[in-house]
């Protein structure tokens, strides 16, 4: 059945860290790579990894004809693949900007010798995918990008600014703010 084959593709690809001139990334490779069409290259939003974020999406059956037909390469930021380590408690441990996550890609690309992608991104994956994008317009032949505002609040955010409004002072809510 679909979703069965969707979870096993999801569960089983072959996983790789892969050294950057930025440090090391996990990423989850479905497929061989070696296909004339783009590979679909996916990057999570913040507090997910790639299975949490798009398991869902690959369980689709509208979604299989894309899955058996395109390499699919899911990147894992820094220190987000399942079972990562514990960040370092040094206060000199600076986890890398969007835009240096960004710039870790052409590596990713390079290692599974991959000319052009096809960007999805949610949230902060979005974002580093569109910084990716200007800097590698080459490497790029379209894009999915949900959520790319990271200043937008979403409606959780509205509706918990709404209620502490209610209930706590104006010097609560610039201290829970920052």
């Amino acid at each position: 059945d679909a979703e069965l084959a969707a979870r096993i593709l999801l569960d089983q690809g072959q996983e790789h860290s892969i050294e950057t001139p930025h440090g090391v990334v996990h990423v989850t490779l479905h497929g061989t790579g070696a296909t004339r069409r783009p590979a679909i290259l996916t990057v999570h939003d913040v507090g997910q990894e790639s299975k949490s974020c798009f398991s869902t999406l690959f369980k689709f059956e509208e979604m299989q004809e894309i899955v058996k037909n395109f390499t699919l390469i899911h990147v894992d930021t820094p220190g987000q693949e399942e079972g990562a380590a514990a960040y370092p408690a040094s206060c000199s441990y600076q986890y890398p900007s969007m835009e240096t996550i960004a710039e870790m890609i052409p590596a990713v690309l390079q290692f599974f010798n991959v000319r052009t992608v096809i960007g999805v991104g949610v949230g902060a994956g979005a974002y580093i995918l569109s910084k990716f994008t200007l800097a590698n317009p080459d490497s790029v032949e379209g894009l999915v990008l949900v959520n790319i505002d990271i200043q937008a609040r979403g409606w959780i955010d509205w509706a918990a600014q709404k209620l502490s409004s209610v209930t706590s002072s104006l010097t609560e809510q610039i201290l829970t703010h920052l």
